[in-house]
């Protein structure tokens, strides 16, 4: 009889947490986007553009949920730069790639835009001022990473870089 009322009660006690439990169900939540999270990208993963105009070696930068961001650019002699700003997605493509519109508040304001993809721990990202207009067309989805041109000029892989999950 012990034994019955034992497992009676477990029984109950299983039954109670899963009537506790909550109703909402994987339907009823957001995604977190996958852009969502801390990143970092040194050495020879940061542009060469990057790492060639501003002798960067290092950027972290920190993508979050309400589509703010802080990104700090580490140059090769320990300088940093932090910048701030917001950051709107564009939905993924068959292709994988998606679009990026960065409204930079400080240090300057100023609007880049470009593409990203995200294939595990791994995003590779370009993107290129277009605000103000410094003769840059910004890379696309349908152009892929290094389309973008300056000058007239594709510029091929010179402003592609490789970001790593943190």
């Amino acid at each position: 009889m012990k034994r019955l009322t034992i497992i009676l009660m477990v029984a109950g006690l299983a039954f109670l947490g899963y009537a506790c439990g909550s109703s909402t169900s994987n339907d009823d939540i957001d995604p977190v986007d996958p852009i969502v999270g801390d990143w970092i990208s040194e050495g020879d993963n940061v542009a060469t553009g990057l790492q060639d105009l501003a002798n960067t070696a290092s950027i972290t930068a920190v993508f979050n949920e309400d589509n703010s961001y802080v990104v700090v650019s580490v140059d090769d002699s320990g300088s940093e730069v932090t910048f701030t700003g917001t950051y709107e997605a564009g939905e993924e493509t068959s292709s994988g790639i998606r679009s990026i519109r960065l409204e930079q508040a400080q240090p300057v304001s100023v609007v880049s835009e470009g593409v990203f993809e995200i294939d595990g721990n791994t995003m590779t990202y370009e993107v290129i001022q277009t605000d103000p207009d410094i003769g840059a067309t910004a890379p696309t989805v349908e152009g892929g990473f290094g389309s973008t041109v300056i000058g007239g000029q594709q510029t091929g892989s010179y402003w592609v870089q490789t970001f790593v999950r943190q």
